[in-house]
Parts: C-alpha cells; sequence; structure tokens
C-alpha cells in the first residue's frame, strides 16, 4: 500500500492565494507576481539531477511561466542523457497554453489535472488572472492535442471525490455557475473516468497493476448505484457508491447491504 515513486518538485505557488509566477502582473493588480522556488537554473539542475539517477520528477506548476520551466528543464535533462519514457509530471498544470500542451506531448511530460480546484476556486481566479481564467485545467485541450490527462483530488484541497472531479472536468462550471471556456477544453465523461482510473496509473507507471479490470490485475474498484456513462454530467457527484473492493476483497460496503 506505500512506495516510493520520485521526486516533487515546486516551480511556483497557487492561483487561489495568488502566489503562481506571473511575470507580467496579475490582472488584478499589475504590481503582484507571485513567487518562484527556485531560479530556472537552479531547478534545471535539480530535475536534471533526479532524471540522472532514473526517479520520475512531480513539479508542480500552475502559470504558463512556471509550466514552460518545467518543460525547459526536462527537455534538458533529457538532452543530457536520454532515458525513453520516464514520465516527468506537471501537477496542477493550471494554465497551459497551447504550445506548451504539444511540448508535453512531444517530451512524454504528463499533466495531473484537479478538476475540483476550477469547480471551487475558477471565479477567484477569474478575478485574480482575467480572461486567462478561462482555460484554467484545459484538459480538453489536452485530449485534442493527445496528450493524456491524470485527474487527482489534492486532497486535503479538494475531497477526494473522484465522481464529482470527473463532473467538473465534463462541465467547467463553478459552484457559482459560471462556466469556464468553450466546449473545446470540457473532457468528456468517459474520457474523465479514464484520467482518473487507467491514465493516473501510467502517470504512475503502475498501468500493469491498476487503473483497469483485466486479469493478472488487482481489482480495484468500486460498485456504484447507477451507471455514470449515461447519467447527467452535472449530477454524477449525486451517485451513491454501494461496495468498495481493494485487490479483490471487499473492503467496505453501504450500511444495509
Amino acid at each position: 500500500m506505500f512506495r516510493v515513486q520520485g521526486v516533487k518538485f515546486y516551480a511556483d505557488g497557487t492561483l487561489g492565494g495568488w502566489t503562481a509566477y506571473f511575470p507580467e502582473g496579475y490582472a488584478a493588480d499589475c504590481c503582484h507576481h507571485g513567487q518562484l522556488y527556485h531560479s530556472a537554473e537552479e531547478y534545471a539542475e535539480l530535475v536534471t539531477r533526479a532524471h540522472r539517477a532514473g526517479l520520475q520528477t512531480a513539479t508542480h506548476a500552475q502559470s504558463p511561466y512556471a509550466i514552460g520551466m518545467v518543460l525547459d528543464a526536462v527537455e534538458k535533462a533529457q538532452a543530457d542523457r536520454e532515458r525513453p519514457d520516464m514520465r516527468h509530471r506537471i501537477e496542477h498544470a493550471g494554465l497551459p497554453t497551447d504550445e506548451q500542451i504539444a511540448r508535453m506531448g512531444r517530451l512524454g511530460v504528463i499533466p495531473v489535472m484537479q478538476p475540483q480546484h476550477h469547480l471551487r476556486t475558477g471565479d477567484g481566479t477569474l478575478t485574480a488572472v482575467g480572461d486567462l481564467g478561462h482555460r484554467y485545467n484545459p484538459a480538453g485541450a489536452c485530449l485534442t492535442a493527445g496528450v493524456p490527462v491524470a485527474i487527482s483530488s489534492d486532497a486535503p484541497v479538494a475531497p477526494p471525490a473522484p465522481l464529482e472531479a470527473v463532473s467538473a472536468a465534463a462541465t467547467r462550471r463553478t459552484v457559482l455557475g459560471t462556466v469556464l471556456g468553450d466546449a473545446s477544453l470540457r473532457m468528456p465523461v468517459a474520457d474523465g473516468l479514464r484520467a482518473h482510473t487507467g491514465s493516473a496509473a501510467r502517470a504512475l507507471h503502475r498501468e500493469h497493476a491498476v487503473g483497469a479490470l483485466a486479469p493478472g490485475m488487482l481489482a480495484d474498484f468500486v460498485v456504484l448505484e447507477s451507471d455514470p456513462l449515461t447519467a447527467d454530467p452535472a449530477g454524477l457527484a449525486a451517485i451513491g457508491v454501494r461496495e468498495t473492493w481493494i485487490g479483490g476483497t471487499r473492503a467496505w460496503s453501504a450500511p444495509g447491504r
């Protein structure tokens, strides 16, 4: 139940706390820029050291500038020592440009997004960064570019509620009712379920053990009250869980079952 996967780094801060790094300043305050945890040179050296050791990296990066730092560092590390299929990750990858998404595909970098963040803080992000906030978590753009997205909750920042996350990715509606961006940025429910299972397993180099129901795998799954593929995407969070199975053994069942 426990394994060491790699190394976690931070490039910048958060969108909700106005600490993600925007060198040109925030739309709501041009004198406020957020912060970087490292210079680009120092961060690139850290990634190169981990990469040389064969360790996957997972870097928190939200702004386009910070995401660019990560991609530059991964490209430099691969040039220093080519290691195919490392699957270096960008945790959150909140506001990547289309060009950066294409680079993720070329470099094999996996964006790990949390749709529950834009569900809860999307309106505040629009206030902070302006119209750029409509691109928050552009999972649909990644799918169009052929870049697999993994979904997580970032618990305890958001509750570990997978169906709520899949719903948020499909509707891109905030708790105040604002719809972020256009339909091209949405992730259909089937793709959202895959992002939270098979794609998440692949992000951990665990696709041969978890993330799908197949012979030889660990049989981690839930039994739901109804089919999320036929339900209204906006109502997915209301679907109840009847049973939880871990490793082929029932670990929990709803009261009365």
